[in-house]
């Protein structure tokens, strides 16, 4: 199966297990939720959800003490 994938199937799946590895959220799977749990709800850019997710995730300040 591996094998038979293009060079551009194989970079989005090693993306996405970056991604998932290093703690960053998946746009496309956010979309798709809103579009099946929340129809009524307008659809944020990729600009806007990352940029959401970056002040969610460092509301609270530094995570770190140095």
């Amino acid at each position: 199966m591996w094998a038979r994938k293009s060079w551009a199937a194989r970079a989005r799946q090693v993306l996405e297990v970056v991604r998932r590895v290093a703690g960053m959220p998946d746009y496309e799977a956010h979309v798709a939720h809103l579009r099946r749990c929340h129809p009524e709800r307008a659809l944020p850019s990729a600009r806007e959800f990352y940029e959401e997710y970056v002040r969610a995730r460092y509301a609270d300040g530094p995570t770190r003490c140095c």
